[in-house]
């Protein structure tokens, strides 16, 4: 019927058990000296008190070696048997001394049994501590001056106290067994409990870890969906996701906004980053794909995305983590907001605009300068760092561009990373070169300026544009 208890908390437990009755040991000691002192004293007649001298430090070294056992195999399970035995030892040698009477003595080493949790455990010392009893009845009767106990004939004698004892033991050991099967029984329920509750987390984080990925999934599904459609805005996705966890990381790092940006927003920032430009799946493809400059008309059109895609991740992502599908959302709706309030398309001002969508303006920004175009060539890092710190305090949140400057040397490496992985893609574009143009030079309020009647409208980077 028992079940072994083997996990952490039981083996602790015995363990704990084991120590605490070393230390009874140690107590003991005092009282197991006390005979030998009144023989040595003579206070308690006795003819043998070389012999009885001699025991009493057997028995102290024995307890030394136990506890020196102890403390080297505390995770062995026999070394509960060994100490309890040596127990035994102990009240076995206090019974055997004359002038000394002791009967309920013996019920100490079961009862100690009892805080083991093991029924087995406490019937085997149980029935060890009976023979003991036993003996050492025997002993009294045959090597003990009768005399000073009764006039009774020594068989009489033996068999009145062993009818008595065993009554008296049994009838206390009964009582000990049921209180160590109704102990075991309650630590045993409280074990499964303890189990289930563990595979209930367990699965839990399965479950979890199942939902995350399937989220993953399904986040990676629709930012390809507008790959499909533009390669730019595909590839665009892919490295603003990197920007914006590198971003929110030394943001968290440096101890920027530590209220706003937990472990698990930075976390759910960089997952919802990838969905920031769902909304251009709307955005008809002559004007998503279109080399050329963009009317006012399609530029419209074009800001429209911002808000189709957070009525995308609401409709269609309900079911993931809400608190997940609101940043997400957030940052598909504000990743255009300025933080001098002339973004669209709420124009938000300052921390109005949602974190999340503070670091995606940086991130998105930063590659659309860094990202080579069919109407121009890549800016250099030095040039397009120097843009957006000038553009600190107006466009962005000083402390995304602090953040974003601290972690500058990181980024070349991204960079490699992203040209392999480009390099071994299956996916390639022809650019057109003649379409191929350049950034103008920073205007004297330290914005990029587009001249309309040469450069297109880049969704990205044309919030640099310096507004009259």
């Amino acid at each position: 019927m028992r079940k072994k208890l083997k996990n952490t908390l039981f083996l602790e437990n015995e363990q704990h058990v084991n120590s605490l009755i070393v230390k009874i040991m140690w107590i003991l000691t005092p009282l197991r000296l006390i005979p030998t002192v009144m023989k040595m004293s003579g206070v308690s007649p006795s003819s043998d008190t070389v012999s009885t001298l001699i025991n009493t430090i057997l028995l102290i070294l024995l307890q030394t070696a136990v506890t020196i056992y102890n403390v080297h195999r505390r995770k062995s399970a026999n070394t509960k048997y060994f100490i309890l035995c040596i127990f035994q030892f102990v009240v076995f040698t206090l019974s055997m001394q004359s002038g000394v009477e002791v009967s309920l003595l013996y019920l100490v080493v079961p009862m100690v049994t009892l805080f083991y949790y093991d029924l087995s455990f406490t019937t085997r010392i149980s029935l060890l501590s009976y023979v003991c009893m036993l003996l050492t009845l025997l002993y009294r009767a045959f090597h003990l001056d009768m005399s000073q106990y009764s006039n009774m004939p020594r068989i009489v004698w033996i068999r009145a106290y062993a009818v008595g004892m065993t009554i008296e033991y049994t009838l206390s050991t009964i009582v000990i067994l049921f209180i160590a099967r109704s102990i075991q029984r309650t630590m045993s329920a409280l074990d499964e409990k303890e189990k289930e509750a563990q595979k209930a987390k367990h699965e839990e984080r399965a479950k979890s870890l199942n939902t995350q990925f399937d989220q993953q999934k399904i986040i990676t599904g629709f930012a390809n969906l507008v790959e499909t459609r533009d390669l730019f805005t595909g590839e665009h996705i892919k490295r603003t996701r990197a920007y914006v966890n590198l971003i929110s990381q030394r943001m968290k790092d440096l101890g920027i906004y530590p209220d706003e940006l937990t472990a698990e927003v930075q976390e759910y920032i960089t997952q919802a980053a990838p969905l920031h430009d769902i909304g251009k799946i709307c955005v008809p493809d002559h004007i998503l794909t279109k080399n050329g400059s963009l009317t006012e008309e399609e530029r419209e059109k074009m800001k429209e995305h911002s808000e189709v895609g957070e009525r995308i991740i609401k409709e269609n992502l309900s079911y993931l983590d809400p608190k997940y599908v609101d940043i997400a959302a957030k940052m598909a709706r504000y990743h255009h907001e300025r933080w001098d309030g002339r973004g669209y398309p709420d124009g938000l001002k300052g921390r109005e605009i949602p974190l999340c969508a503070r670091i995606m303006s940086v991130a998105d920004v930063l590659d659309a300068l860094l990202s080579r175009r069919s109407y121009k060539m890549p800016i250099a890092l030095e040039e397009a760092l120097k843009i957006m710190k000038e553009a600190s305090g107006s466009q962005f949140d000083p402390e995304c561009i602090k953040a974003l400057l601290e972690c500058a040397d990181e980024i070349p490496t991204l960079q490699r990373v992203d040209e392999q992985r480009k390099t071994h893609s299956s996916s390639n574009r022809d650019f057109d070169v003649d379409a191929i143009e350049e950034l103008e030079p920073i205007d004297d309020d330290g914005t990029a300026v587009l001249d309309d009647s040469t450069a297109v409208f880049d969704e990205d980077i044309g919030e640099l544009e310096s507004v009259e």
